[in-house]
């Protein structure tokens, strides 16, 4: 199943439960898409029978603010820059970027910018073609509870079934994998510039845990290599990148993991250790600060 529901909302709205758990209701709109939270900073997506863990911009956001880093309005990608882009490849990507931005946002309670960055979002989902996928009235009832995270959540998986639908008959997978990127892009700068700013344990720990997601990554971005000179620059970017991530040390610790079948649930133990020296991390933080700046000019 080709959804690109799952990366529009996920990046777009990026709002998880902080819960970890599976979720295995394939017998619904949404059959071949599964969810797992391993802990409450990463998220684990079936996309074209690829599972692919990534950073959830929300809950990076979460953690960021929960260790004492002020808000920096700086790390956004500007607001007004959305009218930079005409192509479908730096609307997807953007899309994507200003997702994991409005999360960032939002968990600061910056409301007014907010509501801004939600108006680029809604004017570019009707430049790719997506707003056709909505109800009428769903952009207003989003706006109205952008500083309503459980009102939120619960407007977003109302959309499921009536986008999942649409997509799955328009088939535009490539747009999907791009706005992924773009989201995992931004949620790893973010990750990358606070973790050399604070050299904070928890972050430096995150920036580690992105080896595998960068690698699903550039697997998911590679059917499409050859589709235009932008995808290709961006796909030999991130192999790069992911060289120096090769670099890092990561020591995995399986857990037996606790099942909860009434409700559907699966709580994950496993822990993962880090060993990522500075250098490696300066490195692979000016690396993906370079693509995305590019990205986003």
């Amino acid at each position: 199943m080709r959804n690109l529901l799952a990366m529009f909302v996920f990046v777009v709205l990026a709002f998880s439960s902080c819960q970890q758990k599976v979720n295995k209701g394939a017998d619904n709109a949404l059959e071949g898409i599964l969810e797992v939270e391993l802990d409450t900073t990463s998220k684990m997506i079936k996309f074209d029978n690829t599972l692919f863990s990534l950073p959830s911009p929300h809950q990076l956001s979460i953690l960021i603010k929960e260790i004492g880093a002020n808000f920096n309005a700086e790390l956004t990608n500007p607001s007004k820059n959305y009218s930079l882009y005409t192509s479908i490849f730096k609307q997807a990507i953007n899309l994507g970027v200003y997702g994991a931005d409005l999360a960032y946002l939002n968990i600061y309670n910056q409301s007014p910018s907010a509501v801004t960055y939600f108006s680029v979002i809604k004017i570019m989902a009707q430049e790719l073609d997506l707003i056709a996928a909505f109800s009428p009235t769903i952009f207003e009832r989003i706006e109205n509870n952008i500083d309503r995270q459980d009102s939120l959540l619960f407007i977003v998986s109302n959309l499921y079934s009536d986008v999942d639908l649409y997509l799955k008959e328009s088939q535009r997978q490539r747009e999907g994998v791009l706005i992924l990127a773009g989201g995992w892009i931004e949620a790893t700068y973010f990750l990358t510039n606070l973790a050399v700013e604070t050299k904070n344990a928890k972050l430096i720990q995150r920036v580690g845990e992105n080896k595998q997601s960068l690698e699903n990554l550039i697997k998911l971005l590679s059917p499409y290599y050859s589709e235009s000179e932008e995808v290709s620059k961006l796909v030999d970017e991130l192999i790069d990148l992911a060289y120096d991530f090769d670099s890092i040390e990561v020591l995995y610790t399986y857990v037996e993991p606790t099942a909860y079948p009434e409700n559907k649930l699966t709580q994950v133990h496993s822990q993962t250790e880090i060993n990522i020296s500075d250098d490696i991390l300066l490195i692979i933080n000016e690396k993906i600060e370079k693509i995305r700046n590019d990205l986003i000019k």
